[in-house]
């Protein structure tokens, strides 16, 4: 069994039509109305809720930050790679996965799931070596979409890559100095969009299997930014390219649909 904790995260396991919470504790006194919504879907769905102090729940959560919440469930199950490519969203033609090349900040790999999630991507694939993997911790930074996206952890990212290849997929890799503008990519094909770790980037031989690499254009002193923020606006620009292709250039009034937990209009 494996916690998870806060808020938002909760209420996202709750909603699930397949809740594989078994308990949740809330700290004494936690009261209001979130607490109130979390109380009556474990209540509906016969969860049993048990009341413990605030250091009992530091605790289980192994962190202060728990917001007066957590709950246990079995411990995360990773996707294959056929899943990803199974998982296919219905509002976009192309496939988007996300592969990560070694990121070890459990708050980057959260908010990279988060925003994958958010922008429609099949799943995210993370390496099982020399890296972040999905915690509790990481469970709340993503806001519980690690609970939602398919992710599958690999021994290899290269051989993941050409797996990816073989299914039809280009590869893309963010490198802030030597990549191409992104903005002058169509990405009118299923992408696989690569991203180093904080401090070295996307190692050399990984980089040497992608067909192309991206940088994001800065208008600032700045030469790069924080991996999380990158892999938002990348995939973002990925998104907007792909669903543009769809609907045709000369479109006069962009389309507005919902995918994951946004409302987008290109």
């Amino acid at each position: 069994m494996e916690a998870v904790y806060g808020i938002h995260p909760i209420k996202i396991l709750l909603a699930r039509k397949e809740v594989h919470l078994k308990k949740i504790f809330v700290a004494v006194g936690r009261s209001g109305s979130s607490i109130s919504e979390i109380l009556d879907h474990a209540r509906r769905k016969n969860i049993p809720v048990e009341w413990k102090e605030r250091d009992v729940l530091d605790a289980m959560a192994g962190t202060k930050q728990h917001q007066g919440v957590v709950g246990m469930q079995p411990s995360f199950v990773y996707a294959e790679l056929d899943d990803l490519l199974k998982n296919r969203n219905p509002h976009v033609s192309h496939g988007l996965i996300v592969m990560l090349d070694g990121i070890q900040d459990p708050q980057n790999l959260g908010a990279i799931i988060r925003s994958a999630h958010g922008l429609g991507a099949n799943g995210v694939v993370i390496p099982t070596n020399r890296a972040a993997s999905v915690t509790p911790a990481v469970m709340k930074a993503s806001a519980g979409s690690a609970g939602e996206l398919p992710i599958a952890r690999v021994t290899n990212v290269a051989l993941a890559m050409d797996a990816f290849k073989k299914e039809g997929f280009w590869i893309f890799g963010a490198d802030a100095y030597e990549g191409q503008n992104i903005r002058e990519q169509s990405f009118d094909v299923p992408v696989v969009l690569v991203l180093g770790g904080e401090y070295k980037g996307i190692r050399p031989l990984v980089k040497k299997k992608c067909d192309v690499l991206v940088r994001i254009p800065m208008a600032g002193y700045c030469d790069s930014l924080n991996v999380a923020v990158a892999a938002g606006i990348i995939q973002y620009e990925i998104l907007s390219k792909q669903m543009r292709h769809d609907a045709g250039k000369d479109l006069e009034k962009p389309p507005k649909i919902k995918i994951g937990a946004c409302n987008l209009t290109y």
